[in-house]
């Protein structure tokens, strides 16, 4: 026992371990870990960010690795984020020195303060900015597009970026902060200072033997400091303030902390300021550099709290939560997403088991939409049987995709255009229905419209590799940006349809990045696609968005389509009927549902989750909207009911039927090994893994569904599947964003042998 603290006695007075232990530098970062913790916090979570521990699943990282700036990563990308990174930076420094200065008196005696302070407080920054480039480093040498000077001049960029915005940010604080020289003319204590080793009087030479100086302890109470970094490299002796009067050191301190709420005011007007500006696309910036613009409000508005309410901060800061929360309830400031083009202004639809109950037995409608529907298949019939041989019936192509974000959308653009042109055309013209979920639908509507326009001759091809391209670009950037700069407390800008104002929320952001990437073609309302339908020019599609509120699905179409909503007839079974699904045309006729905009039925069949807000709808209760996943993936259950109500049909006219599932992952996943669990695993598995295969347990649910059709069906059914390589060592993020690797990844998926056998495959069916 006496050994060890012989030992320990000893490294204590050891003047190097002096040196760092009672350093300005190590003591900030006892502080973070002792009262700091939720600055520590947001690095934590953007640490995990940049080295892929959050969400990995969805490429977050890749927002961060590779930035796109006007839909390309650029050297101006890389600058942008690097100089968002700095504004992340200098909050964090600002909100650390408001909260921490007082607790260290002698930054009231130096030249440039707050430049001392963070000088001292360069740990996390530096370490988080070097963890960033070998992240970008190993990043852009795996995408196999750039060169070795192309990727320095990239870290270069986004290290130039970072640095700038520090610079302009301690130009003002070097003109706006004043010290004790400045403020009451004394000379301060550190032009007298000395620079580390020089030990020449007692109090340094007590030091050194490594005793502490009693009048330090005193003034600079629990948090003993002996040395400071006065530049990069120079390291100086923390000299005694005990002969200053405490007034004129606070005095000194609260004037530098007014300079960075001036700051910090500044910056939050400029960037809500910025949103204001979302349209011009010069403003839309990389969604990496948005996050750590969001983040900085973040830091900024606590920083603030802490400034005017001290001890309170946290207490009034929660309470501010609670307020903001329930000011959303009000109409005029609630940012709840809308279906563009739908009234929200006139009477409300009924939402109500009585309502669905008297649908569900409007037989006439029934009817009348199944006359309809067969006058459709009667065309679909008579444009795809040859003249010559009239007696050769032909195949009834229905195409089921699945959600995914971008990858689902290029790879649906990609294998419908490759089975298309392999097909000679036959496939989009033998397609009766496209249905599914997401992204999928996104693609598919894309392609659905190329086709239509080269039929009007206004397109001499829809197989361009250019299209491609456009499906491919990104999402997320528009996204980001609102959140991060109007968002986050309530959307500030409107736009009009016809008489009636909307938000320019992230619903808004999507749908005009989705028509800028598609050039403006799909600026369609849903009901513009009712005649094209009808004649049969273009294949049906059907939307299938889930319903918040109780999982029902409400099915969207500009043709009428109540047989896939109504419960089959039966005789000899009675039974308490559900009410799975509701017809959004019809639900909302009085709301004028054929008006809304085709790009916002688009969004409400892939709302995901916190990227595009949930759609809320004018019914009373009222209702909200998103993505179709949640109930059909795949589309399969929508196709087996067309299917079943139109089985004579089918039957009589057709030679068969073929279902071509275009899915972003493999149907027969592999099985997890379920590998060694720490406790926080083990307790969040149970759950993790169910909500993990929703999409796998509605697969078992559909294969069941596909026996039984055998047993109903009276027409043959083909099923083949064309699926993406999308396994855990292949992962594509389930994102609006993809990288140059992955839409490669997509593109030669095509053909792996399973995908190109199942192609030869439906070539075959097709002749």
């Amino acid at each position: 026992m006496r050994l060890s603290q012989r030992i320990i006695r000893t490294i204590r007075k050891h003047p190097t371990f002096r040196r760092f232990f009672f350093s300005f530098f190590f003591r900030l970062i006892l502080l973070d870990l002792k009262k700091n913790q939720l600055l520590l916090l947001f690095w934590l979570f953007f640490f995990a960010i940049i080295t892929n521990n959050v969400a990995p699943r969805y490429g977050v990282a890749y927002l961060f690795w590779g930035p796109e700036y006007f839909d390309k990563t650029s050297y101006l990308s890389y600058f942008i984020t690097g100089f968002a990174c700095g504004g992340f930076i200098m909050a964090y420094n600002i909100a650390s020195y408001i909260k921490n200065a007082f607790r260290f008196p002698f930054l009231a005696t130096l030249r440039n303060p707050f430049w001392k302070y963070c000088l001292n407080n360069f740990f996390l920054p530096v370490l988080f900015t070097l963890v960033y480039c070998i992240e970008i480093f190993y990043f852009l040498k795996g995408e196999e597009v750039y060169s070795g000077t192309q990727i320095i001049l990239f870290i270069t960029s986004f290290i130039g970026g970072n640095a700038f915005f520090i610079f302009l940010a301690f130009t003002y604080f070097f003109g706006a902060n004043k010290n004790i020289t400045k403020l009451y003319g004394i000379q301060h204590a550190e032009t007298k200072n000395e620079i580390i080793p020089r030990k020449s009087n007692a109090r340094e030479k007590t030091i050194a033997e490594g005793e502490r100086n009693p009048y330090l302890i005193k003034e600079s109470r629990d948090w003993y400091v002996e040395t400071y970094l006065t530049s990069p490299f120079k390291i100086r002796l923390v000299r005694s303030v005990r002969h200053y009067k405490k007034e004129i050191l606070k005095s000194v301190l609260k004037q530098n902390h007014k300079s960075a709420f001036i700051f910090q005011i500044l910056s939050i007007i400029s960037l809500v300021g910025l949103g204001l500006f979302s349209k011009v696309s010069a403003f839309t910036i990389p969604a990496s550099a948005s996050i750590f613009l969001l983040f900085t409000m973040f830091i900024m508005l606590f920083s603030s709290f802490y400034a005017w309410f001290r001890g309170w901060s946290t207490a009034v800061f929660f309470i501010f939560l609670i307020l903001f929360n329930y000011l959303h309830k009000i109409n005029f400031l609630s940012s709840a997403g809308k279906a563009y083009g739908l009234n929200y202004n006139t009477v409300k639809a009924n939402y109500d088991y009585d309502n669905f109950k008297q649908n569900d037995i409007e037989f006439d409608a029934l009817n009348k939409d199944i006359d309809a529907t067969l006058t459709i298949l009667n065309k679909w019939k008579e444009k795809n049987t040859d003249p010559s041989h009239p007696e050769k019936k032909p195949k009834m192509v229905f195409i089921n995709v699945s959600g995914g974000g971008v990858r689902s959308s290029l790879w649906t653009v990609h294998t419908l255009q490759y089975i298309d042109s392999i097909t000679n055309g036959n496939l989009l013209k033998q397609t009766q229905l496209i249905t599914g979920s997401s992204g999928g639908m996104v693609g598919a509507a894309y392609l659905r419209e190329l086709y239509l326009l080269k039929l009007k001759n206004k397109l001499k091809s829809y197989y361009d590799v250019k299209y491609k391209n456009n499906i491919g670009k990104d999402i997320l950037n528009p996204i980001a940006f609102t959140v991060a700069t109007s968002e986050w407390f309530f959307p500030l800008k409107s736009f009009s349809v016809d008489g009636q104002l909307y938000k320019e929320d992230r619903g808004y952001a999507f749908e005009q990045k989705l028509l800028d990437n598609t050039e403006n073609i799909l600026n369609k309302r849903l009901n513009d696609y009712q005649l094209p339908e009808a004649n049969s020019y273009v294949p049906m599609m059907v939307f299938s968005p889930s319903i918040v509120n109780d999982g029902r699905k409400m099915l969207i179409s500009p043709i009428g389509i109540s047989y896939l909503t109504q419960n089959a007839r039966t005789e000899k079974t009675d039974y308490n009927k559900l009410y799975d699904a509701i017809e959004y045309s019809k639900v909302f006729k009085k709301q004028h549902a054929g008006n809304t905009l085709f790009t916002s039925v688009l969004r409400m069949s892939a709302t995901f989750p916190y990227i595009s807000p949930v759609v809320n709808l004018p019914t009373e209760p009222r209702i909200e909207i998103m993505d179709a996943g949640l109930r059909d993936n795949y589309g399969l259950e929508t196709t087996l009911r067309f299917i079943k109500t139109f089985n004579d049909w089918i039957a009589n006219n057709t030679s068969g039927i073929l279902i071509i599932q275009i899915r972003d992952k493999h149907k027969n996943i592999p099985i997890d090994e379920n590998p060694s669990q720490t406790l926080a695993q083990a307790l969040s598995r149970p759950m993790g893994s169910f909500y993990g295969n929703l999409f796998q347990v509605q697969d078992f649910n559909q294969n069941q569904q596909i026996q039984y059709a055998d047993a109903w069906c009276k027409s043959p059914i083909d099923i083949i599947d064309m699926q993406l390589r999308n396994e855990l060592k292949d992962r594509i993020s389930l994102s609006w964003h993809l990288t140059n690797k992955e839409k490669r990844k997509v593109i030669e998926s095509l053909y792996l042998k399973e995908n190109q056998l199942a192609a030869k495959r439906i070539k075959e069916l097709l002749k």
